[in-house]
């Protein structure tokens, strides 16, 4: 638990690292590569902290600062007081001592014999498989298959309780996207406009921001509730061609069936995110012609 904590603060330490050197370029600041290399040679002095953004940072004289190596590589055969690695190839060289701690977040890492670390070590990754550490630790790939991780665990969780908690309403969307697929992109688009338009009114002023976070929070949870609906049909369809699926299995199959085979589209760059784009389009507009999966007899009362 200590070290997790650790891990967490030096997380967020080379999070507002990156984000005070952000303005900076590798050339008005030596010690700061975005998406460049950072060397400091053999008997240099570096007074300040080194940052690397995507690039590849050599360290083989003495920072006074930290060394901190986001999405890149990092070899270090010099002195620094902390070094901090996320989704990076760690190589720490004969001849390396850090006086202080040693954070590294996933990716590849390699250690020689000699190598002195005074502080605390924490090291999150490194009991993962070679291959996943490799694939982690190519900069913005790694930083990709992460986030597209976190992403897809949070939209599956989502769907998977809105699948639980209005089964009927989805089977009601479900069944009327064959015939209603047109003005649900219609309406989806017309509708994408004017939740844009309501937001950037309301985030005009500082009390109306949080009404456009809300705003913005209630569309996107409505495009996952048309997500689920067509998920739960070509899962369905999936399912039952392929014979995975029974004709009267649960609909939550159905749903997450569909959803793995999107979890796997969502991993192809541009492509994913333009089929997923255009899925929250039409979904948010099904629920717009359906409104919300209501049946006909309360349609009609109301």
């Amino acid at each position: 638990m200590k070290n997790a904590r650790f891990a967490l603060a030096s997380l967020l330490v080379a999070v507002g690292t990156l984000l005070s050197a952000a303005p900076a370029s590798a050339s008005q600041s030596p010690g700061v590569g975005i998406f460049s290399d950072v060397r400091v040679e053999k008997g240099e002095v570096m007074h300040d902290d080194v940052v690397c953004i995507g690039g590849h940072a050599t360290v083989e004289g003495k920072v006074e600062g930290s060394v901190v190596v986001i999405g890149g590589k990092l070899d270090f055969s010099g002195e620094a007081d902390e070094v901090v690695t996320i989704l990076s190839e760690a190589n720490f060289q004969s001849g390396t001592a850090v006086h202080g701690d040693m954070v590294h977040v996933l990716g590849e890492m390699s250690k020689a014999a000699d190598a002195r670390f005074e502080g605390e070590n924490v090291d999150v990754g490194s009991a993962l498989p070679p291959r996943i550490q490799r694939l982690l630790s190519r900069g913005l790939i790694g930083l990709f298959v992460v986030l597209r991780l976190i992403g897809l665990i949070i939209s599956g969780i989502v769907v998977m309780l809105i699948a639980l908690l209005i089964p009927e309403r989805i089977e009601r969307m479900s069944g009327e996207l064959d015939t209603r697929w047109p003005a649900s992109i219609g309406f989806g688009l017309l509708a994408c406009v004017v939740v844009v338009i309501v937001c950037v009114g309301l985030a005009v002023t500082i009390i109306g921001i949080p009404f456009a976070i809300l705003v913005g929070l209630l569309a996107k949870l409505l495009g996952l509730v048309g997500i689920t609906a067509m998920l739960m049909l070509l899962g369905r369809r999936l399912g039952t061609e392929t014979g995975l699926l029974g004709e009267h299995s649960p609909l939550l199959a159905s749903v997450m069936l569909g959803f793995a085979v999107l979890a796997v589209i969502r991993f192809v760059p541009i492509l994913g995110e333009l089929v997923w784009t255009l899925l929250g389009i039409v979904g948010l507009g099904l629920t717009v012609v359906t409104r919300l999966g209501r049946d006909t007899a309360e349609a009609g009362a109301s």
